[in-house]
């Protein structure tokens, strides 16, 4: 490692002074840590685990692994300390500094991003075989304490996290079937397990993975890691209208400032593209460009109980005012509930009857229990406020009955 430096030093000295002879004269050196701030995250994570286990949320088997854990993520985020000289110039000696600065960066930016710089740190690659070996050993304490007592649901979500981040997959996935079992309607678990699954199936979220989604967005349609794995999901089969109706809500819960924002616009940007859907309702000269509505349509669970999993369920858009008639429909079963519709022209029931005519639209869901659309007493029921027949996070709830 030292050797490596000293040649990069050597070679950025040399083609400094060939370029910048007799220009620099410094007049000092100023001392920065670049990690200064993750330093202090750490700190203030390492606190809060601290307390935990003072207060009794973590036992010390729990707080071992805890702390270890965070001590592996610190040292991959960190590593040593890394310290910045730059030298300062005279204030006439402007274009000097400028190339002073900008050489030994651009080099160094160029070697982060297009090499290795962990394989010229041994002692990084040291501690941290040393602290994964430590962790395994913590953790099969932990998973004989679980076997003792496996009834403990928090235990095993730990021990499955925690597999994860020394890349034990497999081992996760054992935790994370007994995590599910003990604690089942947990969005965030549920998540995580298909997760974990996706990265044993070679990143595939078909079958098993796409199930504990679907259940995780049952319990919360809105649960971020949920939707963006559904997208995902969606994305993969190729049904990008599903792929939009997710990332789209993802992107209107994502607070402004949020890190996964730009992401998730770029998803949809090619998603977008792919499906031939457009990217807002307006296109590029400002004309109102139809995309159609959608959203989400659960039961309440005060009549949950009262029905059969295999009735139909039908979701539709309807004038606000005049003709009944829907413009937009689509028929799915109780069991299905909560879903996630799109409805536009390709779902209309006649194609002189669209949703893209209508200037003030209803969204209906109905439960029947013939099979016929239309409204009986007895089915049950949901029905929006008027709205632009252009909108996305229209969810709606089935609470009503007919009399």
């Amino acid at each position: 490692m030292v050797m490596f430096w000293v040649i990069a030093g050597v070679l950025i000295v040399g083609a400094l002074a060939l370029i910048l002879p007799a220009l620099l004269w410094p007049n000092g050196i100023v001392i920065t840590d670049a990690n200064a701030e993750k330093r202090e995250i750490f700190r203030q994570q390492f606190d809060e685990i601290e307390q935990d286990k003072i207060n009794g949320v973590l036992d010390a088997a729990q707080y071992e692994i805890a702390k270890n854990e965070m001590q592996r993520r610190m040292l991959d985020e960190i590593g040593q300390t890394s310290l910045t000289k730059i030298r300062a110039s005279k204030p006439d000696r402007r274009l000097a500094l400028i190339l002073l600065v900008l050489l030994p960066l651009a080099a160094s930016l160029i070697y982060l991003k297009i090499g290795n710089p962990a394989a010229i740190n041994p002692q990084n690659n040291v501690e941290q075989i040393a602290l994964d070996g430590d962790m395994q050993s913590l953790l099969k304490v932990l998973k004989t304490k679980l076997e003792k007592n496996p009834g403990d649901g928090t235990g095993w979500i730990l021990l499955a996290k925690s597999y994860v981040g020394i890349k034990l997959y497999a081992d996760a996935l054992i935790a994370y079937e007994h995590a599910v079992k003990l604690i089942p309607n947990d969005p965030q678990l549920l998540a995580d397990y298909a997760d974990a699954l996706a990265v044993v199936n070679g990143y595939n979220l078909t079958g098993r993975p796409q199930e504990l989604l679907d259940q995780a967005l049952k319990i919360n349609p809105h649960h971020l890691k949920s939707l963006t794995l559904a997208g995902t999901a969606a994305f993969d089969r190729k049904d990008y209208k599903q792929a939009i109706v997710l990332w789209e809500r993802l992107e209107k819960d994502l607070p402004a400032d949020s890190k996964m924002l730009p992401e998730v616009k770029a998803a949809l940007k090619e998603v977008y593209i792919l499906s031939g859907e457009k990217t807002s309702a307006t296109d590029t000269k400002g004309i109102s460009v139809f995309t159609g509505i959608s959203g989400s349509v659960r039961i309440s669970p005060t009549l949950a109980t009262k029905l059969d999993p295999a009735a139909t369920v039908f979701i539709f858009a309807r004038a606000a005012q005049g003709s009944a008639m829907p413009l937009a429909i689509v028929r799915i079963s109780v069991k299905d509930l909560p879903y996630t519709y799109h409805l536009d022209d390709s779902t209309a029931i006649t194609p002189d009857h669209k949703l893209s005519q209508a200037s003030d639209v209803v969204l209906v869901a109905r439960v029947s229990k013939t099979g016929d659309a239309r409204g009986k007493t007895g089915d049950f029921q949901g029905i929006s406020s008027s709205f632009k027949p252009n909108a996305a996070n229209v969810d709606l709830e089935i609470n009503q009955v007919i009399p």
